[in-house]
């Protein structure tokens, strides 16, 4: 940040201040939940979720509050540009909001990643880039398209940033329905929906991969960021579609890939059209079921089971109300089932994602305040609490590898409720607490 912004930042701040000092307890409170909804990024969101605490209110006042969301005002609709940097690359982003679109009620929100991403960014004396366009159309919902080329592709770190901070961007703008965020591409862009699945899920309702390929980002040459895990898939309904003539990626190449989700426990369902090629031309027969598996998968904010791994804590620890904080063998571990072979033909049995280094796997289930979890490669994780879900006012005990690693009331905290609220910009996803948990 420069010197007048941090000048301004001051002075705003101090004004905020001063003012708050001359207002009600309900105007104070009022004002600085205006202040929270007008952050620019979670980082101030958060420090304006401070003002929010000191103002007085009570957790269940604010937690009303957070759950009604920001107030909307019209906006511009038609095709809206979203630029973008990273490395050095103008990434062209656009959203297309409906023209019929209205403040007043919530709207889903398509994350629609397109292919060819192997291309080179267009240098400045070269012809402006293709603009992104909508090639599956559907009504009555918002169209995020990010863009990528061969040094920002959908399985690196920068375009998850990237995609993240899009959808915040939107959902301050616009009133999206968190329970209706999903993702889906084509060709590469429907292979970025596989990486997303098993990196970055907690946004997604569903996964809409169209003419992908997980062998892609399973060859390490292509340089997903990271180790995949097919059983992370688990957290997300996908809703698969292939050509039986795609010369690239024929449906008959992906049909063992889908056997082994299928094991593993992922809710699917694959549609295979036997003339198409690499293209599209099935989506008018295509768009009924499509859309059908939408509405039939709203995003659960508090599902009752969750399975998560990761080989590292910096990034992809997260799935909704679990984070993996520290990762390491224990005398307790369980021997938890992994998926992670196919079979190309009937008698040969191949590995899809190489696993070079540990990692740590949680699977939890919750019954009211009760958490029963298994663990491997895991010594210390977080539950997240929702007030939705769990009752404060009752002890949570938590049953780590069969031992009872807590068992004790949990106090509800405003602090810890706005954080997360700050972070994660959504109505339904709201944490009373942090329960940190050493695994026994």
């Amino acid at each position: 940040m420069n010197r007048l912004l941090c000048v301004t930042a001051v002075i705003l701040t101090g004004a905020f201040v001063l003012k708050a000092q001359t207002l009600s307890p309900a105007a104070k409170f009022d004002a600085a939940m205006h202040a929270f909804w007008d952050a620019g990024d979670a980082g101030d969101a958060e420090k304006a979720g401070k003002q929010v605490v000191a103002s007085g209110a009570g957790f269940e006042d604010i937690r009303a509050r957070l759950k009604a969301g920001r107030p909307y005002a019209k906006q511009k609709t038609g095709r809206v540009e979203l630029p973008s940097r990273d490395h050095g690359i103008a990434l062209d982003n656009i959203v297309e909001i409906p023209a019929e679109y209205d403040p007043a009620r919530t709207w889903p929100l398509r994350v629609s990643l397109h292919g060819g991403v192997g291309r080179e960014a267009p240098g400045p004396n070269d012809q402006p880039a293709r603009p992104l366009a909508n090639r599956i159309q559907s009504a009555g919902e918002i169209v995020l398209h990010p863009r990528a080329w061969a040094t920002t592709q959908w399985w690196n770190e920068s375009q998850v940033e990237n995609i993240t901070r899009l959808i915040a961007r939107v959902k301050r703008d616009y009133n999206v329905d968190e329970s209706r965020i999903y993702i889906t591409g084509i060709s590469d862009g429907g292979t970025g929906v596989y990486f997303f699945a098993m990196r970055h899920a907690t946004s997604w309702s569903a996964c809409m991969p169209l003419n992908g390929h997980p062998l892609v980002i399973a060859n390490p040459d292509t340089g997903a960021d990271g180790q995949l895990y097919v059983g992370n898939m688990v957290n997300c309904p996908f809703h698969i579609v292939n050509g039986g003539k795609d010369p690239l990626y024929p449906a008959a190449s992906v049909e063992p890939l889908v056997a082994m989700f299928k094991k593993a426990g992922v809710t699917h369902e694959f549609k295979v059209y036997p003339d198409a090629g690499h293209n599209v031309e099935w989506w008018p027969q295509e768009r009924a079921g499509y859309e059908a598996w939408l509405a039939a998968h709203p995003r659960q904010a508090n599902p009752d089971r969750i399975s998560w791994e990761t080989e590292r804590t910096d990034r992809y620890n997260r799935f909704r109300w679990l984070v993996i904080d520290r990762l390491g063998k224990r005398p307790s571990d369980q021997a938890l089932k992994d998926v992670n072979t196919y079979q190309p033909i009937p008698t040969m049995e191949r590995t899809l994602f190489d696993h070079e280094k540990p990692s740590g796997r949680v699977d939890a289930a919750r019954v009211g305040n009760a958490f029963d979890v298994k663990t491997r490669g895991v010594q210390a994780f977080t539950l997240l609490l929702s007030p939705d879900v769990v009752d404060f006012s009752k002890p949570v005990r938590v049953t780590v590898n069969g031992k009872v690693a807590h068992d004790a009331i949990v106090k509800a905290d405003s602090a810890t409720m706005l954080t997360w609220a700050a972070r994660d910009q959504d109505r339904t996803m709201l944490y009373g607490a942090e329960l940190h948990v050493l695994v026994p």
